[in-house]
């Protein structure tokens, strides 16, 4: 390790809180007294930036060989600055590694991460880079790795990350950035890309590089060390310059990025006008690229059942992409940090497909385990219970278990002890049982009760009582239940679908004839209770997305 008194030295510069204006705002994170990692050159070049950009009018936020929850907290404070800034500065430098998605910068603790760990231990620059994005032309990201070839599973040693539009990205030694930074980039005025045509040895310059738009503007009366094109105006026009890079840019996003910045500006009509055009030919695009896909009904069908299997509501599963598809759509491609379009490419619909598959395999599997516990529960109660042949215990059978495994048996039973009752009692209370049961109305059960309080038939009435009473509590569930069955599967042919799914994965639903009678009812009954939906015997939105999901 290097001296520790010339690391705390460093330290205190490059740690204390910058009191500088809040115009501009830069962050400088170095690594260089790493714990477990060879050590890194450029700390006291670093710091001597840090004094260049206050003097230039930033408001610096610096982390030297910190831990990562420390280094995060400082990009954290940059990233409140940035927000009320005109320009941004960024320069990193230590160790750097990169995954297949992003670059970091290790921080002091790192010893060998992987691309599952590194992000415990890094400053990921993807998220920096998204920051500096927001102020194109006036936004200057520095790199300068360690030059060692630090390894881990899954990572690449140093760092090559893309400059998004509008932002410059300057790599290379500590040293060379320190030059370019204070020979160009903070001299007022300099031309920028006349001056790093030939940067210094080992620094490469890409992204946005403009000699329109200096990073700081002539009126601070500094020296231009590099002659600007030929007959520049005295006093540039920084609106002017500005435009003619969001122009020279001419995307969405750098028109807006002018409107925010002069929302009443001599060309902000023109830039409205320019969004417009841009949002309707990539509109436009999109939904070329969508019908090429050829998706057909059942393509569609398909991505709709996926969707909502992914819990985007399409508002229904018919094969046509109406509002609520299109906006089902929309919020997946942003939850993914897709462009927000609502309409699919190649790409995306095999993502969605593979994202919506493996789901449907998890709903499985967990289905298939509770089926299993639910089976072991019902024998083990009808054993206890039901398999006795007593009136009570068959009713309590029925009472946790309506479409149980032995459901069938146990009310055979009940018809026959029913029987045999109606056989023993009088003539006249087996006549008006049998009446209340054609009523099968709470009204006519209570008046059983209240005329025969212990006739032969009394249990009966009371199961009875207690199903009619449980179905009125769910009225409004069972109703709505029912109005969406007719949008999901009301016509006969989509009924036969729900028939055969049944069918195929064991549920009896009788006669596959495209009706849902009891027996249908029945089983679609006992399959949402396998998948643990609601249980309403009506083919509801869920419960046809998990049916074509089921195998």
């Amino acid at each position: 390790m290097r001296d520790v008194l010339k690391s705390v030295a460093l330290g205190v510069i490059l740690l204390v809180p910058q009191m500088a204006s809040a115009e501009d705002a830069a962050l400088i994170v170095v690594g260089s007294d790493y714990r477990r990692l060879p050590d890194v050159a450029g700390a006291a070049q670093a710091a001597t930036l840090a004094q260049a950009l206050e003097d230039a009018g930033f408001r610096v936020t610096s982390s030297l060989d910190q831990a990562a929850e420390d280094v995060w907290e400082a990009v954290d404070d940059f990233r409140r600055d940035a927000r009320r800034a005109d320009r941004v500065f960024v320069l990193l430098s230590g160790h750097m590694v990169s995954t297949s998605r992003d670059s970091f910068l290790l921080t002091r603790h790192a010893t060998r991460p992987s691309d599952m760990s590194v992000g415990a231990v890094g400053v990921p620059m993807g998220p920096i880079l998204d920051l500096l994005a927001e102020h194109p032309g006036q936004a200057i990201m520095m790199l300068a790795p360690s030059g060692d070839e630090i390894e881990g599973e899954g990572l690449v040693p140093g760092a090559d990350p893309e400059a998004p539009q509008g932002v410059t990205l300057v790599s290379g030694p500590v040293d060379g950035l320190v030059r370019v930074a204070k020979e160009v980039l903070l001299v007022p005025g300099a031309a920028p890309a006349s001056a790093l045509s030939r940067p210094p040895r080992g620094v490469t310059v890409s992204g946005f590089v403009s000699d329109a738009l200096p990073f700081l503007p002539a009126d601070g009366g500094g020296v231009v060390v590099v002659q600007p094109p030929a007959d520049p105006p005295a006093t540039p026009d920084r609106e002017a310059a500005f435009w003619q890079v969001v122009t020279g840019m001419d995307t969405a996003a750098a028109y807006e990025s002018y409107l925010d910045r002069y929302p009443r500006g001599r060309y902000a009509e023109d830039a409205r006008d320019a969004i417009a055009a841009i949002e309707g030919d990539a509109s436009a695009q999109s939904r070329a690229a969508e019908e090429a896909l050829n998706l057909g009904r059942d393509g569609r069908r398909n991505v709709q059942r996926n969707l909502s299997l992914l819990g985007y509501d399409p508002r229904g599963i018919d094969g046509i992409f109406g509002p609520g598809s299109r906006a089902a759509i929309t919020a997946w491609q942003r939850a993914k940090g897709y462009p927000a379009t609502g309409f699919l490419t190649r790409e995306q619909l095999s993502a969605l497909n593979i994202a919506a598959e493996a789901r449907a395999a998890q709903l499985e599997a967990e289905a298939e385990a509770r089926r299993v516990e639910r089976e072991r529960l019902d024998r083990a109660y009808w054993r206890d219970t039901g398999r006795g042949g007593t009136e009570a215990g068959l009713r309590a059978y029925l009472e946790r278990y309506p479409d149980g495994l032995f459901s069938d048996v146990a009310r055979a039973q009940l018809d026959d002890i029913e029987e045999a009752k109606r056989a023993d009692s009088a003539a006249e209370e087996g006549a008006f049982w049998d009446k209340v049961r054609a009523e099968n109305t709470a009204a006519a059960y209570r008046e059983y009760l209240n005329r025969y309080p212990n006739g032969a038939f009394v249990e009966a009435a009371l199961a009875a009582l207690d199903a009619i009473e449980d179905e009125a509590n769910r009225a409004d569930e069972i109703a709505a239940a029912k109005a969406e069955e007719r949008g999901v599967a009301g016509n006969p042919v989509t009924a036969l679908l729900v028939e055969t799914r049944l069918a195929t994965l064991g549920f009896n639903v009788g006669r596959v004839d495209g009706s849902f009678d009891d027996q249908a009812r029945k089983a679609i009954r006992q399959f949402q209770r396998s998948r643990d939906l609601p249980v309403t015997g009506y083919v509801t939105r869920d419960t046809m997305v998990r049916l074509l999901a089921a195998n």
